[in-house]
C-alpha cells in the first residue's frame, strides 16, 4: 500500500554503514537514453521537504507541495523555496495512520481571480475524510517574489461526510478537470462491498462544482449546490449517489486526467493478485471491485452489485509482491514550452509502482491500450524507467518535464524530493507548420465596449488556447482552453469580462492566440 512510511519505518537495529547511505540523496533513476532524471527544487536554508504527498502548479508555474504527516504546504518560485516558507501549517488533520494525513491539493482553476487551494485530508475531530477550500493572500500575481500565504480562518468544508473509519484506502487525489469540475478519489474505507453502492461515499470517484461555492469562510455548502447538472445519478433518492462520478473501485490512491478530453485515468490499488488502471471518459462507469480485482473474478459477493463492471486498460500481477499502483499523468505538451517530449509521446499515460519503483507508459490505439513499444535506453521491454520508488505524485510540469514527489528515501523522515524527467532531444523545437499558417484576424470591433469577437483559421488540425491579458500580463480571461481542434474558421466571443465575471476596466488588452506551441496576438481596445 502506499503512504507508509510509519508502518514501513528504518529498524532499529541498523548497521552505521547503512544509516550513512542512507542519509545521502536518491540516485537518478534509470530513464531512456536522450532523457535524464534531476532534480527539480532546491530548499536552500529552508526545512527539508517531508514526505511531499502532493503538487499542483499554478497557471504562472510556481509549485505548491503538501507535506502529507507536517501538513505544510511549501511554495517553490523558480525552482526555489519562496521568501514566506511554509506557506502554511495546516491544523486539523490527523496522521496517526500511514495513509492518513493531508493527501491531495488542487488550484482553482480560476487563480488569481479566485484564489483558492482546495484539500483532501483525514479530519483530527471527527472520523471522516473532509475537502476543504483556502484563501490565499499575497503575491498573487506574482509581481514581486510570488510568496503566498494561507491564513486557517478562511477555511470552508466543502465535504466533512466522507468516511474514514480505517487508517487506510483513503483515496487522496483532487484534479480540477478542462470542464472546470473538481474531481475526488476515495478508498472503499475497507468496506469492499460498499464501493457498489452509490450512495455511500467510498470506493468512488466524486465530481464536484464548486465554483457557486460562496467566497470567504463559512459552513459546507448543500450537496445540491455542489452537484453538476450532468452528473450520471443525479435523479438517485439519496443526495450522496448526486455527487457520484465512477464507482468500484479499491483504492484510486492517484489518477490523472487528459487535458484534451477529460478522461480520468485511475491508478487502483490492488488486493492480493493484480494492480490496474483504469479509463474512465465519462461518467457512471462502474470498475468492478469487489467482484473482480483487475481482470479477474475476485469472487466477493455483493448483494449491491449492479453490473460486473468495466475491465482495466491495463493491469499486472502482484502474486507475492509489494505494489501500489501510482496512477500518474497523461503527457500533452504545453503551450510555449521550448523543450516538449517528442510527437510520438503525446497522449500516452504514464504511470509507477510506489514500492517497486518501475515507470511504464501507456498508448493508445483506436480505444485500446497497451504498453508502447521499447524506446533506445529503456531499462526492460515493460518499463520506460526504474529507480522510482516512494513516488506518490505525478504531473506535466509548464517546462514540458515529468514531474514527480518523491515522499522520502527508505522510507526515511525529511528525505522527500521534487524531482522531473525532461528530455535532451525534441522535435519541436520550430513550431509545426500549421502554427506558421495559421491566421488570426483582427478583433471585431476595434475599439469594443461590452463584446468582442475573435476569428482564427486553422489549415490543419492543431492544439490551440486563447487567453486575454491584461498591460501588466496578468491573464485576466481564458477564453478557450487548450485542445486539439479541428482545421477551418474559429470564432470566438468576449464579454469584456474576467474569469470571476467581473467586467474589465476599460485599457488596453491582449490577446494571445497559441497554436502548437506558438503564439499570435492581437490588441485589443475596450472603452466604456
Amino acid at each position: 500500500m502506499p503512504l507508509a512510511p510509519r508502518a514501513r519505518s528504518v529498524p532499529l537495529l541498523v548497521p552505521a554503514a547503512l544509516i550513512a547511505a542512507m542519509a545521502l540523496p536518491a540516485p537518478a533513476a534509470t530513464v531512456p537514453d536522450n532523457f535524464v532524471d534531476e532534480r527539480a527544487v532546491t530548499v536552500g536554508s529552508g526545512a527539508p521537504l517531508d514526505h511531499p504527498v502532493a503538487m499542483a502548479f499554478l497557471p504562472d508555474g510556481r509549485l505548491l507541495v503538501a507535506e502529507q504527516m507536517s501538513a505544510r504546504i511549501r511554495l517553490f518560485v523558480n525552482g526555489t523555496l519562496a521568501a514566506v516558507d511554509p506557506v502554511a501549517t495546516l491544523p486539523g488533520i490527523r496522521n496517526t495512520g500511514g495513509e492518513q494525513g493531508l493527501l491531495g491539493i488542487a488550484i482553482d482553476p480560476r487563480w488569481p481571480a479566485r484564489p483558492y487551494l482546495y484539500i483532501h485530508c483525514d479530519d483530527s475531530g471527527s472520523t471522516t475524510i473532509r475537502i476543504s477550500r483556502y484563501a490565499v493572500a499575497g503575491d498573487l500575481a506574482w509581481q514581486a517574489d510570488g510568496s503566498l500565504t494561507i491564513d486557517s480562518a478562511h477555511r470552508r468544508d466543502i465535504l466533512t461526510n466522507l468516511p474514514d473509519l480505517a487508517s487506510n484506502h483513503n483515496g487522496g487525489t483532487l484534479r480540477f478537470g478542462p470542464d472546470s469540475m473538481l474531481y475526488v478519489s476515495l478508498g472503499d474505507d475497507m468496506d469492499h462491498c460498499a464501493a457498489q453502492d452509490t450512495s455511500v461515499p467510498v470506493g468512488k470517484i466524486l465530481r464536484l462544482d464548486v465554483s457557486r461555492v460562496p467566497d470567504g469562510p463559512g459552513p459546507a455548502p448543500s450537496c445540491a449546490l455542489i452537484t453538476p447538472a450532468d452528473n450520471p445519478f443525479v435523479a438517485a433518492p439519496d443526495s450522496s449517489a448526486h455527487l457520484v462520478w465512477a464507482f468500484g473501485l479499491r483504492n484510486p490512491y492517484r489518477f490523472g486526467i487528459d487535458p484534451d478530453d477529460g478522461a480520468l485515468f485511475i491508478g487502483d490499488v490492488g488486493e492480493t493478485a493484480w494492480e490496474e488502471v483504469d479509463r474512465v471518459s465519462g461518467g457512471g462507469h462502474n470498475l468492478g471491485w469487489p467482484l473482480y480485482e483487475g481482470p479477474a473474478y475476485y469472487g466477493l459477493a455483493c448483494p449491491n452489485a449492479l453490473s460486473q463492471g468495466d475491465a482495466p486498460i491495463y493491469a499486472y500481477d502482484r502474486v507475492g509482491i509489494t505494489s501500489a499502483v501510482i496512477g500518474g499523468a497523461v503527457y500533452r505538451r504545453p503551450a510555449g514550452t521550448p523543450m516538449p517530449f517528442p510527437t510520438a509521446f503525446e497522449g500516452d499515460f504514464f504511470f509507477s509502482d510506489y514500492y517497486q519503483g518501475f515507470l511504464r507508459r501507456l498508448k493508445g490505439h483506436g480505444g485500446a491500450w497497451a504498453l508502447a513499444d521499447s524506446v533506445s535506453g529503456q531499462p526492460s521491454a515493460e518499463d520506460w524507467g526504474r529507480g522510482f520508488d516512494e513516488v506518490s505524485d505525478w504531473g506535466v510540469g509548464p517546462d514540458g518535464a515529468l514531474w514527480y514527489c518523491r515522499q522520502s528515501v527508505f522510507y526515511t523522515s525529511n528525505s522527500g524530493d521534487i524531482r522531473r524527467v525532461r528530455t535532451l532531444v525534441t522535435d519541436a523545437v520550430a513550431p509545426p507548420a500549421p502554427a506558421a499558417s495559421a491566421r488570426f484576424a483582427p478583433p471585431r470591433p476595434s475599439p469594443a465596449r461590452d463584446r468582442v469577437t475573435f476569428r482564427y483559421a486553422l489549415p490543419a488540425r492543431a492544439r490551440t488556447g486563447l487567453d486575454v491579458f491584461d498591460v501588466t500580463g496578468r491573464r485576466v480571461r481564458a477564453l478557450e482552453p487548450p485542445n486539439e481542434r479541428a482545421p477551418g474558421d474559429h470564432e470566438v466571443p468576449w464579454d469584456a469580462r474576467d474569469d470571476a465575471g467581473a467586467r474589465v476596466p476599460p485599457g488596453v488588452y491582449l490577446a494571445r492566440l497559441t497554436v502548437d506551441g506558438a503564439s499570435l496576438e492581437r490588441r485589443v481596445p475596450i472603452v466604456r
